[in-house]
């Protein structure tokens, strides 16, 4: 049995470069370089709009559910468990019929059901028993698929990673890949990070609870989150669109009054990062 610090360590290391790790969606922790902003060349008028629907990305498709099946755990000598925690933006659409699947290679090593744990808030989790024959001085690649009954979509992250017998990940400290990054609806993914101007004639304050908002025509495609610690903007968020090329548009929604603030502050979505300055 290898579960020593070392390999605890470099576990937790591979499987956050590996799959993405995330308290949150993006985190949406500021950026800490503000000066190197885009700023707009003209100055913006802010217009505001009764919001129509909730913002909230569309995750949805048309994916069949997978044909996964059990992995003969007779076959193999060893296992390792993987507790992998849903990111609230996909928590939301959970049921009992999800599945959760690791594989390596092409095979597949591993398949759950979600576990819902309760606490302040409702957690959904899905542990993983990975088996295997393989040694942890072996790099295999590996993938993690999740499927969405609700939404019938399957996300898929991949990565390279060694397999480490009787090796426990996820359940002292939350393991919560980035799911959203392996939606295949949006293979182009922007990270944005956006500098409101401290002043904005909104009529109403920021708020805890309000979004940055990156829309694509009526589309919602990016969402950073007003909370405790980001009322010192800027504020970091992903864009996801099916290609390069689309315009989107910055805006501020207002919780309380389900009011959207058109910034009037445009960008174009590639995969490189930006950083944009709105003015007023």
């Amino acid at each position: 049995m290898k579960n020593s610090f070392y390999y605890a360590i470099m576990m937790a290391a591979v499987l956050t470069m590996m799959w993405g790790c995330s308290s949150s969606d993006d985190d949406n922790e500021p950026d800490p370089k503000p000066n190197f902003f885009n700023k707009s060349d003209t100055e913006l008028t802010w217009t505001k709009t009764a919001a129509t629907s909730e913002m909230k990305i569309d995750w949805s498709s048309n994916d069949p559910v997978p044909t996964w099946t059990s992995p003969n755990s007779g076959k193999y000598e060893s296992w390792m468990i993987l507790m992998v925690t849903l990111q609230p933006e996909l928590a939301v659409y959970s049921s009992e019929n999800d599945l959760m699947a690791a594989f390596i290679g092409d095979e597949i090593r591993a398949l759950s059901h979600p576990a819902l744990v309760k606490g302040e808030s409702q957690n959904v989790t899905f542990i993983l028993k990975i088996y295997g024959n393989e040694t942890a001085d072996k790099v295999l690649k590996m993938k993690l698929s999740y499927y969405c009954s609700n939404l019938h979509q399957t996300f898929t992250l991949y990565g390279e990673e060694s397999f480490v017998a009787e090796f426990v990940y996820g359940v002292e400290e939350t393991y919560m890949p980035l799911l959203t990054h392996g939606c295949p609806k949006y293979p182009v993914q922007m990270p944005l990070s956006v500098l409101l101007p401290k002043n904005a004639q909104t009529e109403t304050k920021p708020a805890i609870g309000d979004l940055v908002v990156v829309m694509v025509g009526n589309e919602c495609r990016g969402i950073a989150k007003i909370d405790s610690h980001l009322f010192s903007n800027p504020y970091s968020l992903t864009v996801y669109a099916p290609k390069e090329g689309e315009t989107a548009t910055i805006c501020y929604f207002n919780a309380s009054e389900k009011v959207i603030w058109n910034t009037g502050q445009t960008l174009t979505i590639t995969p490189s990062p930006q950083r944009i300055e709105v003015k007023m």
